[in-house]
C-alpha cells in the first residue's frame, strides 16, 4: 500500500483507515498484556493511533508500515508505564481487584500469575517480553520497533526471561505449575 498525498489534507483517509484495520487488533492486544484494564488498552491504542495519523507525513518507509505503528505504540506503552510508577496512586490491593475483576472467566491462575510477574519487570523489559511471546514477533522487527539491534534485543529478551524465573519464584510459582 502507498500513501496517496490530497494537497490540502494531508495523507488519505482511506489509507490510514486501511493501516487501523490491519493493525488495530495486534496494538490493542499488545496494550492488554501491558496495562491492567481494558479501557486502559483501550485508550492506549486509540492514543496510538492519533499520533500514526498526525505522523504520517514523517514516516520515510524505511520498515514497514507495521513496525512503524508497533514503535509509536511501544514509545506510548513506555510512557504510560514510567508515569503509572511515578504516580502510584492505586494500592496494591485495589489494582489487583481492578486486574482480577477485568479479566475473562475462561482465564486460567496461571495466565494470571504470569501477567502480575510480568507487570514487575522494567518497562522496557516488559514490552520485549510481550512483543516476542505474544505478538510473536521475531528479534529483527523487535530490534526495529525498539531502535535496538537485534543481539540487543535477544540480550534484553533474555534477562527478562530470567528474570520472571525470579519473580514467579517469589510468588511461590513454580516451572511445573506454569
Amino acid at each position: 500500500m502507498t500513501f496517496v498525498k490530497k494537497k490540502s489534507s494531508g495523507y488519505d483517509e482511506q489509507y490510514f483507515n486501511q493501516l487501523v484495520y490491519e493493525n488495530h487488533q495486534r496494538i490493542y492486544n499488545l496494550f492488554r498484556r501491558m496495562v491492567q484494564t481494558h479501557a486502559e488498552a483501550d485508550d492506549l491504542t486509540q492514543e496510538t493511533f492519533i499520533r500514526v495519523y498526525q505522523n504520517l507525513g514523517t514516516f520515510r518507509g524505511e520498515a514497514a508500515p507495521a513496525t512503524w505503528i508497533y514503535r509509536i505504540a511501544v514509545n506510548a506503552a513506555l510512557n504510560y508505564l514510567r508515569k503509572q510508577k511515578i504516580r502510584h496512586t492505586l494500592s496494591l490491593e485495589l489494582a489487583r481487584s481492578v486486574q482480577a475483576a477485568d479479566e475473562p472467566e475462561n482465564v486460567h491462575h496461571e495466565q494470571i500469575l504470569l501477567r502480575r510477574a510480568l507487570t514487575k519487570l522494567p518497562a522496557r523489559q516488559q514490552m520485549i517480553v510481550v512483543l516476542r511471546i505474544y505478538q510473536e514477533l521475531p528479534f529483527r522487527e523487535i530490534a526495529s520497533i525498539l531502535n535496538s539491534t537485534e543481539n540487543a534485543a535477544k540480550v534484553n529478551f533474555s534477562h527478562a526471561v530470567k528474570s520472571l524465573r525470579q519473580i514467579l519464584i517469589k510468588m511461590g510459582v513454580s516451572h511445573d505449575q506454569l
